[in-house]
Formats: structure tokens, sequence, C-alpha cells
């Protein structure tokens, strides 16, 4: 008996908004189809800070990512669902160094710990050969796995708020969402990087803030399937979605499909 196997391909889309308050946008997207790598990220720190940091840590990742992906690829070959893969260790590096890079700048402005440009960072790398996607993330930029009409949350916000909700700290619900992970504002940081198995005809959904903040999951969800038929055209109709609703912040969307 002779197993068949079937090749996955992914197709992604992005788009990126001010929204309707904001000045200007710091948020950053990078969509790299010949080596399906996608990284979004939503800077922080005002006077043009924010976007300097999402589109430093964007495309630093991106550099030492596929900078080391040779040594990667002539290395020998981990099981495909271990943790162990050398991929998994690339990304940590590849952040860790991210974010020296721009505290480095912080510091050189004179600004401390907690202060200066920072940014978030959610990322998807998928590895076809071995039909498994890396999610990888700081802050509460997020990823969202849509399948079969159901839309469930990959990763888990770094942020007070989120401590909050699984009840990892007491007292009244935070004011505002503060992060306890982001690249720049400290001297180290480490990421979330999860190894996850695609499904045919799953999308993963990346975002900024500015999206969930404004739309629930059932509105994400509905949104994407009513443009089913038409993909591409979804990350549009998201962030119309979420300017009707407010567009308090910035807004962006990457949309990966697998087919």
């Amino acid at each position: 008996m002779f197993k068949r196997f079937f090749s996955i391909q992914c197709h992604a889309w992005g788009l990126s908004d001010a929204g309707l308050i904001r000045t200007h946008n710091e948020d950053y997207l990078l969509i790299n189809p010949e080596n399906n790598l996608f990284l979004l990220a939503d800077g922080m720190g005002g006077h043009q800070a924010g976007e300097v940091a999402s589109k430093m840590a964007c495309n630093t990742v991106e550099k030492i990512l596929l900078h080391n992906r040779d040594k990667i690829e002539q290395s020998p070959t981990a099981e495909a669902d271990s943790d162990d893969l050398p991929e998994v260790d690339t990304i940590i590096v590849a952040i860790e160094q991210t974010n020296k890079l721009i505290h480095n700048e912080n510091k050189k402005q004179g600004l401390g710990n907690a202060k200066g440009m920072g940014t978030t960072l959610v990322g998807c790398w998928y590895l076809a050969e071995k039909k498994m996607a890396l999610i990888f993330h700081t802050g509460d930029s997020r990823a969202y796995s849509i399948y079969k009409n159901n839309l469930s949350r990959i990763t888990r916000d770094h942020s007070l708020l989120e401590l909050w909700k699984d009840k990892s700290i007491d007292g009244e619900r935070p004011t505002s969402n503060v992060l306890t992970k982001a690249l720049g504002p400290f001297e180290a940081v480490i990421p979330d990087v999860s190894l996850y198995p695609v499904k045919k005809g799953e999308n993963i959904l990346l975002c900024s803030d500015g999206l969930n903040n404004m739309l629930t999951d059932e509105e994400i969800l509905s949104t994407v399937i009513e443009s089913k038929n038409n993909l591409k055209s979804a990350p549009q109709h998201l962030i119309d979605q979420a300017n009707q609703a407010g567009g308090e912040d910035n807004i962006s969307v990457i949309l990966i499909n697998f087919s």
C-alpha cells in the first residue's frame, strides 16, 4: 500500500491603515512569499519612533532568518513535530538580536528601560516541506486560525489585561492594555514560538490590536467567510469594518491561505 502525500501551498495578502483617529501609521507589514515568511509589527513611542521600530523589527528579523536558512537546510533534520527544530532556535536568536538593536537605539538617545521606541511583532514562517508553520510573537499583536467556519486564537497577548483575564494578577481590570513584552523597551525579551501543523483549507490571520479591539471574534470570522470566494479582498473588508466601528488605532492585517 502506498501513502500519498499532498503538498500544501500558501498565499498571503496584507494591508495596513492609519485608522480614523491617529495622524500617522506606526504599523508595518512584511510579506515574503518566496520564503513563506510573514511579519506584522505594531510600533509605539510617538514622534514617528513607533514606525521606525516596527519597520526595523520586520526587516531585521527577515534578514537574520533568511541569512541562516542555508545553514538550517544543511543541518541534520529534526522530527517535524519536534521543538528541537533548528528554525525555532533561529527565530529566538533573530528576535533577541532585533530587540538588542532597537534597545541600543533607545540607549543612544539616553532612554532607559521601559522608555523610548518599541514594537510588537507577530510572525508566521511556513515550512512547506514539513507542512508546519512556526508562529511567534511578542506583545499583543495576534495570530488566529480560521478553519471550517471556526476561529481560534493561536497566540496569547503579552499584556497586563491578559494576565488579569487569566486571573494571574489580582485587583481591578487594567484600565489600559499595558504590555509585558515588546521589542525595544527592555534589555532582554524571549518570544513565544509554537510549532503549528497547518491544514489544507485553513487560513491564518495576523493582526494588530487595531483590528481585534474594534471587532469581535465573531465579526472577524464572518467577514473572512463572506470573502471566501475572493480572499484577496478580506484584509480590506476587515479594515473597513474596523473603521466603521470607530477606527481608534492603526489597523493591520495579513491573511495567509493554505491550499
